[in-house]
C-alpha cells in the first residue's frame, strides 16, 4: 500500500493543527481588545485576569449576572473599583458562611421574646385610623370649597 503525499500533508496539518491548539488551549476564550462597555457595579459578579502569555493583551474579565464576559482595561479606574467591590463581596460571604456553619454546630439556643405583640399593633392600627380620617376630612373640606 503506498501513501500518497496529500494524505502525507494531511496528516502533518491535522496533527500539528492539534498540537497548537492543546498547547495554546482554546483561543476563542481570549479577549482580543478591550471593552468600552461598563455596566453598573451592582451587575458584576465575577472576575478573571487574562495574563499576557497566551492572549494578546492583559485584561480582566468580568462575568455579569446575565452570563455575560466583559473585557476590560486592568489599570482603569473602573475596574480596579469593580474588582474592590467584586472582593469585598466575597469576603463577606465567606464571613457569613462561617457564622452560619458555628452556629449551626453551638449548643445554645436563641432567646424567644415573650413581650406583647398586641399592644403594639393596636397603637399602629389606631394611628393609621387617625391618619386616614385627617386625609378623609381634608378632602371633604376641599370639596365643599369647590
Amino acid at each position: 500500500m503506498r501513501f500518497s503525499p496529500v494524505i502525507a500533508a494531511l496528516l502533518c496539518f491535522t496533527s500539528w493543527m492539534s498540537m497548537g491548539h492543546a498547547s495554546n488551549g482554546p483561543v476563542a476564550s481570549c479577549c482580543l481588545r478591550w471593552s468600552i462597555t461598563r455596566p453598573r457595579l451592582e451587575q458584576i459578579v465575577d472576575y478573571t485576569n487574562q495574563s499576557e502569555g497566551i492572549c494578546p493583551i492583559r485584561a480582566v474579565v468580568f462575568q455579569t449576572k446575565r452570563g455575560k464576559n466583559i473585557c476590560s482595561d486592568p489599570n482603569s479606574n473602573w475596574a480596579e473599583r469593580a474588582i474592590r467591590k467584586v472582593d469585598k463581596e466575597k469576603e463577606i460571604k465567606a464571613l457569613q458562611e462561617e457564622g452560619l456553619n458555628e452556629e449551626s454546630t453551638s449548643d445554645i439556643q436563641p432567646a424567644v421574646s415573650t413581650a406583647p405583640t398586641n399592644a403594639r399593633q393596636k397603637e399602629c392600627r389606631k394611628g393609621r385610623r387617625r391618619q386616614r380620617k385627617k386625609i378623609r376630612r381634608g378632602r371633604k373640606g376641599q370639596r365643599k370649597r369647590v
